[in-house]
């Protein structure tokens, strides 16, 4: 177990989460569009890219926990920063590459959370727009369009 491990798992979770950028900017696109097959098919891709982080994560703390194991280095939760800041003297080599992939995944993980709430202003105007459209239609009284006894 080495450090390069830990670097290409850092890695394999920034290509995850540019994956997952993708599918939930073309779910957007799909809601606005008001294409369910299509929006249908991003919500399982967008399943499947969390299963793979999910994955990646607990990969990576065994692979974290392994090396501190090897390494004689006492670590509480077994997170990466917990051991990069206890132990950074032994990512050297790697230091500025693991550097580069905290702050993108840290970036990438801010633009998620961004496009996450996009989506959930979307799916709010979506829902009130129905909601008045029923209102319109089934009326409150005696005065709607449609019999609501039919």
């Amino acid at each position: 177990m080495n450090t390069k491990e830990l670097v290409q798992s850092l890695s394999n979770q920034e290509k995850n989460f540019d994956r997952l950028i993708s599918v939930l900017l073309q779910k957007k696109e799909a809601i606005v569009a008001n294409d369910f097959d299509l929006l249908d098919e991003r919500i399982k891709n967008e399943q499947t890219i969390l299963g793979d982080i999910d994955t990646e994560e607990r990969k990576r703390k065994n692979l974290i926990e392994l090396f501190a194991k090897n390494n004689s280095i006492a670590l509480k939760n077994f997170t990466f920063d917990e051991l990069f800041s206890t132990a950074n003297n032994l990512f050297v080599s790697e230091q500025n590459n693991i550097e580069k992939l905290r702050t993108s995944i840290k970036d990438k993980a801010g633009r998620i959370i961004n496009i996450n709430s996009q989506l959930t202003l979307l799916i709010d105007v979506s829902r009130n727009i129905v909601k008045e459209r029923m209102m319109t239609l089934l009326g409150n009284g005696k005065r709607s369009l449609v019999n609501k006894r039919i």
